[in-house]
C-alpha cells in the first residue's frame, strides 16, 4: 500500500475592526469609520493510493501423460485499488525482487521449475511446462509488447529501475480518481509427468503508482526557467503571455506560434550595470557557467572569433528608443556566451536565454532547417520567395511580422553606433565563416532573409529564444 499524508492547510486571517469617533461641530453627528482584510482560505489534499491483492494464488494441476492430454489448469486472483488522484493510476505486475520468473519446485532433487512463457500464446497453443498469464492490457502496438487482455503472457521479471519495464510490466492504467477499482487475472499453467510431483512456488509483486497530473499550459506570471517543452506542447498556438525571466525579474511576452515551438515575441533585455553569473540552474550555458559583462556603449569591436563579450543597452540609444520596447544588443560571443567555434554551419551549444530556451538554429543549406524560415512561412502569406539564389522573401506585407503574435521591432544593430533602423535582426546559433555568424533580417520594405549573414560577429545585435514543442 502505498499512502500519502493529507495536508489541511487553512489559512486564517483576523482583522481588527477599528472605530473611530470624532464630533462634527457642522454637523452634529458622530462618523463611523471601517477598514475591513480580506482572507483567502485554501486547502491542499495530496494524493493517496491504497491497493489490496490475494496473498496467495494457487494452481491445482493434473498433469498429462503425455503433451496431447496434459490440461490448462487457471486460478485467478482479482487486485482492487482505491485512490483519489485527478489522474487516475497505473497498476504494474513483476516478479518480487529476488525471485524468479520461473515456477521452483525446491523438494525435488535436483531442484525442478516450469519456466514462464517465452511470448504470448491463445489458450490452444499454450506449450506444455510453462505457465503464464492473460487480463492484463492490450501493448501489442509498442515495441515488445503483447496482447494480454485475450492471449496468456509471460510473468515478467523484476527490474530496479522502472525505465527498464517492458510495456507488459503494465496491466491497467486508468486516468480518474477510483474506489475499489478491480482488475481480475487469470493465472494457468500446463505440465506433463516429466515434471516431479510436489509445490512451484514464486512470488509476484502489484504495484500501483498514481499517475502524474497533466502537463499545464504557460500562464500569465509564469517563470520563464518553468517552460520546457511539455509546457510549451500543452500551450494554444498564437496567444501571448507575459512571463518573467528569475534572473533578473524582467517580463517578456511568449507565444507558442504556428510551427509548434515557443519564443519570445519580445527581444532580451538581459544586463545590468554590474556584470551578472550566469549557471545552468538558470540558463542555457554551460557547466562552468557564463558571465555577461556590464554593459558597454563601445567594446572592442573586431573580427576574431574571441571578440569580447559585450553588449549594449538600447537604452543608451537615441531617445525613442527603450530597453523594455527593443531589448539589448548583444555580439555573437555574448549571445552563445562564449560557446561558438569557426566550424561553417555548426550551432553553438550554449547561449544567454533562460534556462530551457536557446538560440534559434539556421540549419544546413537547407531552408527547410532553418528554424526562421520554417516559423515565419506560417505566417508569410504576401510577397515572392526567391529560392534560387538570395533565398528570401520580397513584397511581404510587414504588418503579419509586426504584429501579434510575432510582433516583431526594428531595432536595427550596434557597431560602434546605432544603424539600420529600419529593419530587424536577430541572431542565431549557427556559424557562417571563421568571422560571421547567420541571423534573421527583416526590412521594413518587406525583405525577408531567414538566414542572412553578418560578416563581423562582432556587431552587436538583438536576439529571441525558442523552445522546441512536444
Amino acid at each position: 500500500m502505498n499512502n500519502k499524508v493529507i495536508h489541511l492547510i487553512p489559512i486564517l486571517a483576523f482583522a481588527v475592526l477599528m472605530g473611530f469617533f470624532a464630533f462634527n461641530s457642522n454637523m452634529g453627528v458622530d462618523t463611523v469609520h471601517a477598514e475591513a482584510s480580506n482572507a483567502q482560505a485554501s486547502l491542499e489534499l495530496d494524493p493517496v493510493i491504497d491497493i489490496s491483492a490475494p496473498s496467495t494464488v494457487t494452481l491445482n494441476c493434473t498433469p498429462g501423460s503425455t503433451d496431447a492430454t496434459s490440461q490448462l489448469c487457471t486460478s485467478n486472483a482479482t487486485v482492487s485499488v482505491t485512490t483519489n488522484n485527478i489522474t487516475g493510476y497505473t497498476l504494474q505486475m513483476n516478479t518480487t525482487s529476488g525471485s524468479s520468473n520461473s515456477l521452483t519446485n525446491s523438494v525435488a532433487s535436483p531442484a525442478a521449475t516450469i519456466p514462464t512463457l517465452s511470448q504470448a500464446y491463445s489458450s490452444a497453443n499454450f506449450p506444455v511446462n510453462y505457465w503464464g498469464y492473460t487480463g492484463g492490457t492490450d501493448k501489442s502496438s509498442e515495441t515488445g509488447g503483447y496482447n494480454c487482455s485475450t492471449n496468456y503472457c509471460p510473468i515478467l521479471a523484476y527490474e530496479s529501475t522502472a525505465t527498464n519495464y517492458a510495456p507488459n510490466h503494465t496491466i491497467k492504467q486508468t486516468d480518474a480518481p477510483a474506489n475499489n477499482s478491480t482488475t481480475t487475472l487469470t493465472f494457468a499453467g500446463k505440465v506433463n509427468t516429466t515434471k516431479p510431483s510436489g509445490t512451484y512456488t514464486t512470488s509476484i509483486t502489484f504495484t500501483a503508482v498514481t499517475n502524474e497530473p497533466p502537463t499545464q499550459p504557460i500562464t500569465n506570471g509564469m517563470d520563464m526557467q518553468d517552460i520546457d517543452s511539455e509546457v510549451c506542447g500543452a500551450t494554444s498556438t498564437d496567444i501571448t503571455y507575459t512571463v518573467v525571466d528569475s534572473r533578473d525579474s524582467k517580463e517578456y511576452t511568449v507565444a507558442r506560434l504556428q510551427d509548434g515551438n515557443c519564443w519570445m515575441t519580445q527581444n532580451l533585455a538581459l544586463g545590468s550595470s554590474t556584470a551578472m553569473n550566469l549557471t545552468q540552474a538558470n540558463s542555457n550555458v554551460g557547466p562552468s557557467g557564463f558571465t555577461l559583462p556590464a554593459s558597454v556603449t563601445e567594446g572592442d569591436w573586431t573580427n576574431s572569433l574571441n571578440d569580447p563579450a559585450v553588449f549594449d543597452y538600447a537604452g543608451n540609444h537615441p531617445s525613442e528608443q527603450a530597453t523594455t520596447k527593443y531589448g539589448n544588443y548583444y555580439n555573437w560571443a555574448a549571445a552563445t556566451a562564449g560557446s561558438g567555434t569557426n566550424t561553417a554551419g555548426e550551432d553553438a551549444p550554449y547561449d544567454i536565454c533562460p534556462k530551457n530556451w536557446r538560440l534559434p538554429s539556421a540549419g544546413t543549406d537547407d531552408i527547410t532547417n532553418d528554424e526562421f524560415y520554417t516559423m515565419l512561412s506560417y505566417y508569410i502569406t504576401t510577397g515572392t520567395w526567391d529560392d534560387l539564389y538570395t533565398q528570401h522573401w520580397s513584397g511581404v506585407t510587414i504588418s503579419q511580422l509586426t504584429n501579434a503574435p510575432i510582433s516583431i521591432v526594428f531595432s536595427g544593430y550596434y557597431w560602434g553606433d546605432f544603424r539600420d533602423q529600419d529593419a530587424s535582426h536577430l541572431w542565431s546559433s549557427t556559424v557562417y565563416s571563421d568571422i560571421g555568424a547567420r541571423f534573421l533580417s527583416i526590412k521594413d520594405n518587406g525583405d525577408v532573409y531567414p538566414r542572412n549573414t553578418f560578416y563581423r560577429r562582432s556587431i552587436g545585435t538583438s536576439m529571441r529564444c525558442l523552445i522546441p514543442g512536444v
